[in-house]
């Protein structure tokens, strides 16, 4: 699969994902309670399938759900409609085209942050940052440059020392780096997990 697939393939993504268990990143990120802390507000960016949202709606965050793919917020909702305990909302929108996000707590990015168009990157971090609230948490992942997809210009790529740009001024709980071969369709992965928390 290609980066090019991907953009046109995200439903049979879903299908293939639907299954798998919450992001063991967001989890950690959360600790053993899940409980919502600060606002209790959380933002799923990327939110795809629909699992880490469920997750949060069911530990009473009330999370803002966001996706380019009007089929991953119709999904969201119907995983919703079942049993939720928290407030939902939800936004079908790229990435490069959010003017700004609401204070949170909690934001958490599975994947999808490479999404988003390099030229537009910096300035769509930034909105991030500015809207965790003193002690919140962003938990995500980015996609290194030698990564398999890396060049695609619709997507963003970091090496180890835009990384570590990234996270100047935020208290870094975990940052690590993994690379290899594999996936749902082979390729060579080149990837960033992180959990940061705004001081």
């Amino acid at each position: 699969m290609t980066a090019k697939d991907t953009e046109s393939g995200w439903e049979a993504f879903y299908r293939a994902n639907q299954d798998r268990a919450v992001s063991p990143l967001l989890r950690r990120a959360l600790g053993p309670e899940l409980l919502p802390r600060g606002n209790g507000h959380a933002i799923d960016l990327g939110c795809g399938a629909g699992i880490e949202t469920s997750l949060l709606l069911n530990a009473h965050w009330n999370v803002l759900a966001i996706d380019k793919e009007p089929e991953a917020i119709r999904r969201v909702e119907a995983l919703v409609a079942k049993s939720t305990s928290g407030t939902l909302l939800t936004l079908v929108s790229r990435f490069e085209d959010l003017d700004e996000l609401p204070p949170a707590a909690l934001v958490h990015a599975g994947l999808s942050l490479p999404f988003c168009a390099s030229a537009n990157f910096p300035s769509f971090w930034a909105s991030i940052v500015t809207a965790l609230e003193p002690g919140g948490v962003f938990v995500g992942h980015l996609f290194g440059d030698r990564h398999d997809w890396a060049g695609h210009p619709e997507m963003s790529f970091h090496g180890r020392e835009d990384v570590d740009a990234l996270c100047k001024g935020l208290e870094v709980e975990l940052l690590r780096e993994i690379e290899g071969d594999g996936g749902h369709v082979p390729h060579h992965w080149h990837r960033f997990d992180f959990i940061v928390r705004k001081r």
